[in-house]
């Protein structure tokens, strides 16, 4: 994904299931199929990969009959996590040398679709948030479009985060200079790491391995980023390491849920020589701000 600055609660799933569209442009055509014209928009105002689809950015597609539930059974023509690419722009195409997706003869269809593309077992795909080096490979995303018919071949995917996303911007405070903060880790203590997405409702359970997850140095020493499985859980410990070799970590106790489709971006975290200072926002991706004074000791 392009850059920019970088999460959708269950409630919001209503939101990812989209009609197709309505705009009349020429249909390919081949042995009296017509192949689907799939376009995609990120359903949100900012997000930690990017704003906009990069070149080369793949989903993975489903096309079921109408009105039936994602399975085994219900894949139309073949369509079964089927690899689509954008070349930087809304608009998606096979991948070189992969399969062109064709409307069936009869009747409406269901699409449903996810980013990023990976192996799909049994309609699940497993997420693992351990690793916060690539942020765009672990901001799982997610899209459904119903009653699709081959007299409108065009059809908009509208993707909606399903992870949540903390932002915290940090400056030196009492005592300490932006020198100081040179070699600074930001460490969230204990926190689950894995679980598993199901296409068919667009549910998230089994959330498991839970460890230390270091964010992502977007700047170091200033912005620091990391992409988290949801959770209804208040309490949650940050860590600040000068890593100096004599300055003990600070210690920032989070009191809020995580929920999917929310960026959690505080502002100001503040690092003095006794606490920690945070003020911020929670606002939609879903970005979410918190301007309440915050202090790790």
């Amino acid at each position: 994904m392009k850059k920019m600055t970088k999460f959708f609660t269950l409630a919001l799933l209503a939101g990812a299931m989209v009609s197709c569209s309505t705009e009349d442009t020429a249909p390919s055509v081949q042995n009296d199929k017509v192949a689907v014209q799939f376009t995609g928009g990120i359903n949100v105002n900012t997000r930690a990969a990017g704003v906009a689809w990069a070149d080369g950015d793949r989903i993975g597609i489903f096309m079921t009959g109408a009105d039936q539930s994602l399975s085994a059974d219900a894949i139309k023509e073949g369509v079964d996590n089927v690899c689509y690419q954008t070349s930087g722009s809304i608009a998606f195409s096979p991948i070189s040398g992969g399969k062109t997706i064709y409307y069936p003869i009869d009747g409406n269809v269901d699409f449903y679709s996810y980013y990023p593309h990976t192996t799909v077992s049994d309609y699940k795909v497993a997420l693992n948030v351990a690793d916060q080096t690539s942020q765009e490979a672990i901001d799982f995303m997610y899209a459904q479009a119903k009653g699709c018919h081959k007299s409108i071949p065009q059809v908009e995917l509208k993707f909606n985060h399903m992870l949540s996303n903390l932002v915290l911007n940090v400056q030196p405070g009492n005592g300490l200079t932006e020198d100081d903060l040179n070699k600074l880790k930001v460490t969230i203590k204990d926190q689950n790491t894995t679980a598993t997405f199901n296409l068919a409702d667009g549910l998230i359970s089994g959330e498991g391995n839970p460890a230390n997850i270091q964010m992502k140095a977007v700047q170091v020493g200033k912005k620091y980023e990391a992409i988290l499985l949801p959770t209804k859980s208040t309490t949650r410990e940050i860590e600040f390491d000068l890593d100096n070799g004599h300055d003990a970590p600070f210690v920032w106790k989070m009191d809020s849920e995580l929920k999917g489709g929310n960026m959690y971006n505080y502002t100001t975290v503040k690092l003095t020589r006794t606490d920690v200072e945070l003020t911020g926002t929670i606002k939609p991706w879903n970005e979410v701000k918190n301007d309440n004074e915050n202090i790790a000791e």
